[in-house]
């Protein structure tokens, strides 16, 4: 079972890494597709902050819901004393 974690994120680092090269030898040589490629790239950051900011939310709203449902569990426990 570890093995294969092991493998996945073997293949995940490689493709990463593989990705992440090829990206910044293009953006450094001055190729068509370089307005392309930085675009995309600001799309894939402003994605990956809403979604981090949508995560801080959502927990924000679990904790309301806790707190709601336990504040009315105790509620019901002192009335059926």
């Amino acid at each position: 079972m570890l093995k294969s974690f092991y493998r996945i994120f073997k293949l995940v680092f490689i493709f990463t890494t593989v990705i992440t090269g090829w990206t910044c030898a293009i953006l450094l040589s001055n190729t068509a597709f370089k307005l392309e490629i930085n675009e995309l790239l600001t799309k894939m950051y402003l994605n990956q902050k809403n979604f981090i900011f949508n995560v801080k939310d959502l927990s924000l709203i679990l904790v309301k819901d806790a707190n709601e449902r336990f504040s009315e569990e105790k509620s019901k426990s002192y009335t059926n004393k």
